[in-house]
């Protein structure tokens, strides 16, 4: 069972929320914390179940190196309002053929991994994040480039931080073709031959996290993409939506 690439998004983002929002940094150089938490999943293909799993949450950081999940970083500028990362990350997205009878006699689609840059523009509590990716091992050979806006809302005295966020998420055409096109030799009566367009899928979420104690943090967060419609004119797919939820809880020691 895969989680999708979005899926897996999200709790990049959630799990990079606790270390920035319980408190004062301690005074050393290295900082890490660790949790559990679930998260919901749906798959886009058709007749691919929605996954319900546990995931680990892990953060650590060490001057300008850190590790957030499945992602690793290096800040190459750190300032007050602006950051400028390097960064490579796991892609944990395609399937296999026996994950829905739709895709049998498919050739396996892997995960890869990324690499690219990400900057993040910084404003009181308004924040704007663009990155671009490129697949490094050359399975895709594809590109992806996302801009997201997020406002962060402190409430109960700041033990409560509410973070509304929209965005988009550009994927080209190798991508998008990888992941979700059918070759000629796949094409069967009811599966077309489709080759991948590159398209553009919109974001909205809404996260929160509750500063239990200092070390303690609780999180949730729900987001929704809507694909674009060149995808769903893949015969292998057929939602349009995809809700992404995730709770967790971590310590930061």
């Amino acid at each position: 069972m895969r989680l999708s690439p979005s899926a897996i998004g999200v709790l990049v983002l959630s799990i990079a929320l606790p270390a920035a929002a319980q408190g004062p940094p301690a005074q050393t150089d290295l900082r890490w914390s660790l949790g559990l938490g679930v998260i919901s999943s749906p798959k886009p293909y058709r007749g691919a179940d929605q996954t319900l799993l546990p995931i680990p949450l892990l953060e650590l950081s060490y001057k300008r190196f850190y590790v957030q999940g499945i992602r690793l970083g290096y800040k190459l500028v750190d300032s007050e309002n602006l950051d400028l990362d390097a960064r490579a990350r796991y892609r944990f997205a395609g399937y296999s053929p026996d994950d829905s009878p739709y895709l049998a006699g498919m050739a396996e689609r892997q995960g890869s991994v990324d690499g690219g840059l990400a900057l993040e523009w910084r404003r009181g509590r308004f924040g704007v994040t663009t990155s671009a990716f490129a697949d490094l091992l050359g399975r895709s050979s594809g590109t992806e480039v996302a801009v997201e806006a997020a406002w962060t809302q402190p409430l109960a005295g700041r033990k409560v931080l509410l973070t509304p966020a929209v965005g988009v998420e550009w994927q080209g055409a190798g991508l998008v073709d990888y992941y979700y096109g059918v070759r000629p030799e796949e094409a069967v009566p009811g599966r077309p031959a489709y080759e991948g367009e590159a398209m553009l899928t919109a974001r909205a979420s809404l996260s929160l996290l509750w500063r239990a104690s200092a070390r303690v943090a609780v999180l949730a967060l729900v987001r929704a993409d809507r694909l674009d419609d060149s995808v769903q004119a893949s015969p292998i797919v057929d939602k349009r939506r995809a809700v992404f939820g995730l709770a967790g809880i971590t310590y930061r020691f």
